[in-house]
């Protein structure tokens, strides 16, 4: 089922791929470091993310509940993506990215993978954002020096797992995300991402990124 997933996110996901542009503003940037090394936010994500887990027991239940919260709560931020302008203000730390997103309740795919990471760090989960490439629709690979998407790896029970909030709402019917991009097997996720750092694939022996970009690709 996972598989055919795969396949059938190449027919509907343009709007995943639409979604990708303007996606990691400012990565090689301040924003790019973790909220422990700035300035303490003055917004309280401590506060968010405990009622969030209020009821949740596992790791793997905070995990999920913070994922189910985003992606009922912080949808695509159209305008942000094409406000040349908003990027400059918005993308200059990342608390300052997290604070936009839970005022606005809206997000680039930057957005939702620092705020995941954020809200999981106050519960003791180690997440990471990872940044990298992705196909789009017709399984091309998008040609690009740098990346230009963002998802995350989330540490369950001393094992990683991938997930990308943006494909998730981005691939889902309205209030339903597409919860195959959430906890997705490294294997599956690796037909359409591929990361900068390759140790991100969570692959033991991952295809090169020129491998990946051929598969598809003329």
């Amino acid at each position: 089922m996972r598989k055919q997933s795969v396949f059938l996110f190449f027919i509907c996901a343009w709007v995943g791929s639409y979604g990708q542009i303007g996606s990691i503003i400012g990565a090689e940037t301040a924003y790019s470091r973790p909220i422990s090394q700035q300035t303490k936010p003055a917004f309280s994500t401590a506060k968010l993310a405990f009622t969030i887990t209020k009821n949740a027991i596992s790791d793997t239940d905070k995990a999920t509940a913070i994922y189910s919260w985003i992606v009922s709560n912080i949808a695509y931020d159209h305008e942000l993506m094409h406000s040349e302008m908003l990027q400059k203000q918005f993308y200059t730390s990342e608390e300052n990215v997290i604070k936009k997103v839970l005022e606005r309740k809206m997000a680039l795919c930057g957005g939702f993978a620092f705020l995941y990471k954020q809200l999981c760090a106050e519960v003791g989960i180690a997440v990471e954002v990872i940044h990298g490439f992705t196909k789009n629709y017709s399984s091309k690979t998008q040609i690009d020096e740098k990346p230009k998407h963002t998802w995350n790896a989330v540490k369950l029970n001393n094992k990683w797992f991938l997930l990308d909030i943006t494909w998730a709402i981005s691939n889902g019917d309205g209030k339903n995300p597409d919860n195959f991009w959430f906890l997705t097997t490294p294997t599956d996720f690796m037909y359409s991402h591929y990361p900068k750092n390759s140790r991100w694939t969570l692959l033991k022996y991952p295809q090169s990124f020129e491998e990946f970009q051929r598969i598809g690709n003329p």
